[in-house]
């Protein structure tokens, strides 16, 4: 059906045309169950609430990117569908390694199909970048974060470990400093998973550029450790002041996925609990130390 099509608008027709809305429908059925067993396996009642209960999740689309590009586009369309009709999936993003030959060989493709149905309305984050020398030949560092910025207008970057081999990447970096593409910073995954750590990992220079950046575990349960872990690890490693942590936990709020007003209220919270940890500190130290705490915190950037 979609691979007897000859452009992206046909093959979206077709797709429409033989029961896409119907697979959507299913889709946020199957959605619905999955949330119900969440807050049930939590014991989610307003007489017994756990602590996980008051966690804020949403959920984001992922599409396989080691399939033909016929069967990528199919994922695709479904997954922009899905968020259009479903507030709780507020993002796709393409997952599968991102080194394997049919990832390396479509990737300008992914990006278009991206590109053609995600719109202006759909928001995307892709892993990109997630690669280094060794694992693919030279040029496949030199484009992958670009194209996912340029063409398929990501809103956030997984990874971006190869920026340093990024065709000019001062120029890149500008781009994504000025349109607040935020970049996922993974330390142990990218230690882990590619060898890439300290003076080599690219973060002082996203940092450095004024990208945005959020601190991720990648996958918690394959590394066997937490979003605690992450913000240690960049205190340690790259000695990163409390001013950049705070923005950088601001940042993965302010540049998340919640609609503008759960944004807002999230902020909000936020920004209370700084505040009392904050004083908190401020009151185990003498007058200055104290005084010192509370400008430091003052003038953290807010996004």
């Amino acid at each position: 059906m979609v691979g007897e099509q000859s452009s992206d608008s046909a093959k979206l027709t077709a797709l429409q045309a033989n029961g896409l809305d119907d697979c959507v429908t299913a889709k946020r059925r199957d959605l619905a169950a999955a949330v119900e067993k969440i807050r049930s396996e939590l014991a989610c009642d307003p007489q017994n609430s756990q602590s996980g209960c008051s966690v804020t999740f949403r959920f984001i689309a992922q599409i396989g990117r080691n399939s033909s590009p016929d069967d990528v586009f199919v994922q695709t369309a479904i997954a922009a569908a899905l968020i259009r009709a479903e507030p709780q999936v507020v993002a796709l993003n393409l997952v599968q390694a991102e080194d394997s030959r049919i990832a390396r060989d479509d990737y300008e493709r992914h990006m278009r199909i991206v590109a053609f149905l995600a719109k202006d309305d759909v928001p995307v984050t892709l892993h990109a970048g997630e690669l280094w020398l060794g694992l693919v030949p030279p040029t496949d560092l030199t484009f992958h974060i670009r194209q996912a910025v340029e063409i398929a207008r990501a809103r956030r970057i997984g990874h971006g470990v190869a920026l340093p081999f990024e065709d000019d990447m001062h120029g890149l970096l500008a781009q994504m400093r000025d349109r607040q593409v935020a970049v996922e910073i993974n330390l142990t995954s990218n230690d882990i998973i590619l060898g890439v750590r300290g003076k080599d990992h690219p973060l002082p220079t996203y940092l450095a550029a004024g990208v945005p950046v959020v601190l991720s575990t990648d996958d918690a349960g394959v590394s066997r450790i937490d979003l605690t872990n992450e913000y240690f690890r960049a205190a340690r490693d790259y000695g990163l002041s409390y001013r950049t942590l705070k923005a950088i936990a601001r940042n993965a709020l302010g540049l998340s996925f919640l609609d503008k007003e759960r944004k807002r209220d999230e902020l909000q919270r936020l920004d209370r609990s700084f505040a009392k940890f904050e004083h908190a500190q401020a009151g185990e130290g003498s007058p200055l130390q104290n005084l010192l705490v509370l400008l430091e915190a003052a003038v953290t950037p807010s996004r």
